[in-house]
């Protein structure tokens, strides 16, 4: 199979406060047409950085490297002469702008003056931003080129599902974005005549399909409004206020007795004496509802028994009740005439927006599209997902979310930053499955990045073990896992949890000491060293080279001699002597 991914030599910088930070210090890596590549290694070693230029979507600086897909450099260099003129022109670009805005000011004192001074810097200024842009074409170009690519060649599932979906949008809207932005949307059933007719009509659409959703609710908004358009109609809202205020000239008396009794019984009984009494009193009140409660499920007849529960019931309602009431007051009070000028008003502003978003509703042959999609990625009920906002979602429907949007568009390579992030093993299994059918359905090949050995054991073809910033390992799933011989991809495998067999003693948990170097640490030899076993004078000042140990297979070590027995490799992590020496990374 060729290489359809192609990452040669490839160096980043991040330009900083303290400097510049070298990110990858050399990366090259494959993946091949059909292919799982899996990119492994420790948090910081530059996996998603890698991925991310590889898309154009980084903001570092490329030093120098090659990325290639299809054969074709995704990479843009800009000569160094190039990019000082362009350093150059917007310099002054920036100035004359500043002088334009002075000019302007001088406009007010002497407006002949001014307005000669600023037209001859606007035609400068003009001139110099037709430069730029003449001479900045490669590099839009090259722009256009990679959102090209992007979405519709390589794909990519970013880390954090959790959060790489829009809160706002339901999932057919950003499943459709996609398709959209990248002209792969099927082609519309409705015409524009009927899509307007639709819109005009959309309110009375949501209103209909609020009440056959819910029938209570929508029975109980129609039978309200009718109730007060006959009471107002009929001039009886006096009538029907004067009976609606009787409890609340009720609770006014009871608050005033109640306000009385507080106010006398101090007075009367003592205020310590006047508290323990009310205090008492509660506590009876409680005592006399809980034993009345279990009487109530003992003892006393069924009816009694259910009619206390729905007593319970109805208090816990109370708070919608009076909500409910006091709405209900409010619009008998206002006048009819005022009532129906503040609907008209709500009716005007609301309405249109409502309309507007009916036209920009998927057309129907858009949304069987989704759903179809949907569907290819085994998400169960693909016709009611697709109305859900992100939130109403597992983490693995987000997930499978996020992948039917990759895939949407059909794309030849698939770059998944850690898919099965903050997903329980269930979950990260069904989502491993499913990439790997659509590897064998649509030949689409992966780069899966990871740090869980395990996902990759599960998943890949090949494998590329990355450390500080460079590919240390790479070949064959099987020449990775099965014999490695780099040091730090035995460290890893040396650090997977085993279960522990019978009679064997227990031990601390393998670890590799030590940690993964600062990316401003300068190393004149190897940069696992510090934490290597097998490190001597040669590792500390002479880089190794990436040789071939066997067909396919490639390790950065000069000792790859010593890693040769996988179990002697391991047992000299395991070594008190190697544990105990000072390792550190400087």
């Amino acid at each position: 199979m060729s290489d359809l991914l192609n990452i040669q030599n490839l160096r980043v910088h991040f330009d900083t406060l303290d400097g510049p930070v070298e990110a990858l210090h050399s990366v090259s890596l494959s993946v091949k047409e059909g292919e799982i590549m899996g990119v492994v290694g420790e948090s910081g070693c530059g996996k998603s950085v890698t991925s991310l230029v590889t898309i154009g979507l980084a903001s570092c600086d490329v030093d120098e490297g090659s990325i290639t897909f299809e054969d074709k450099e995704l990479i843009h260099e800009v000569p160094e002469v190039t990019a000082k003129t362009l350093s150059v022109l917007k310099a002054i670009s920036s100035i004359a702008g500043l002088c334009l805005i002075l000019a302007m000011l001088w406009f007010f004192r002497d407006p002949l003056v001014g307005f000669l001074i600023g037209a001859t810097i606007l035609v400068f200024l003009l001139i110099v931003m037709f430069f730029i842009f003449v001479i900045n074409t490669p590099r839009r170009h090259h722009e256009q080129f990679l959102r090209s690519v992007r979405g519709n060649k390589i794909s990519m599932i970013f880390q954090e599902p959790m959060t790489a979906l829009n809160p706002l949008y339901t999932v057919e809207k950003q499943v459709a974005e996609v398709l959209r932005q990248h002209s792969k949307l099927d082609a519309a059933e409705s015409s524009l005549g009927s899509r307007i007719v639709q819109a005009l009509l959309y309110p009375v659409t949501l209103l209909n399909n609020f009440i056959r959703n819910d029938k209570k609710a929508g029975l109980q908004l129609l039978g309200t409004f009718f109730f007060i358009f006959l009471v107002q109609q009929s001039g009886n809202s006096s009538l029907v206020l004067d009976f609606l205020a009787i409890p609340l000239i009720f609770a006014s008396k009871l608050v005033i007795i109640i306000g009385s009794i507080l106010v006398i019984a101090p007075a009367s009984l003592g205020t310590s004496l006047a508290g323990t009494t009310l205090i008492v009193l509660a506590e009876l009140v409680a005592s006399a509802y809980g034993v009345t409660r279990v009487w109530a499920y003992f003892n006393l007849p069924e009816k009694l028994n259910l009619f206390l529960n729905k007593l319970e019931i109805a208090l816990t309602k109370t708070p919608q009740i009076i909500v409910g009431y006091v709405v209900l007051f409010i619009l008998l009070w206002i006048p009819f005439g005022v009532l129906m000028t503040i609907f008209g008003s709500v009716a005007i502003l609301a309405i249109p927006p409502i309309q507007i978003s009916g036209f920009l509703r998927l057309d129907p042959a858009h949304s069987r599209q989704v759903v179809n999609i949907l569907r290819e990625v085994k998400i169960p009920n693909p016709e009611a997902v697709i109305k859900m906002y992100p939130h109403e979602l597992s983490g693995g429907m987000r997930q499978r979310v996020m992948i039917a949007m990759m895939m949407a568009c059909e794309p030849k390579l698939l770059i998944a930053d850690e898919p099965t992030t903050a997903l329980d093993v269930t979950i990260q299994a069904q989502i491993l499955d499913l990439m790997k059918d659509l590897r064998d359905r649509e030949g689409t090949a992966i780069m899966m990045i990871t740090h869980d050995l395990g996902v990759i054991a599960e998943t890949c073809d090949a494998v590329s073990v990355m450390y500080a910033g460079s590919v240390v390992e790479t070949g064959s799933l099987e020449q990775v896992l099965g014999s490695p011989r780099m040091p730090y991809t035995i460290g890893l495998l040396h650090s997977i949890p085993r279960i522990k067999e019978e009679g064997e003693v227990r031990t601390d948990l393998p670890i590799i000491p030590g940690q993964v170097p600062d990316p401003n640490t300068v190393f004149e030899g190897c940069r696992f060293h510090p934490r290597c076993p097998f490190a001597d004078d040669l590792c500390r000042s002479t880089p190794p080279p990436m040789e071939e140990v066997s067909e396919g297979h490639f390790a950065s070590c000069h000792h790859t001699e010593l890693t040769d027995d996988l179990e002697d490799a391991q047992r000299a992590f395991s070594a008190k002597q190697f544990l105990q020496s000072e390792v550190s990374v400087q």
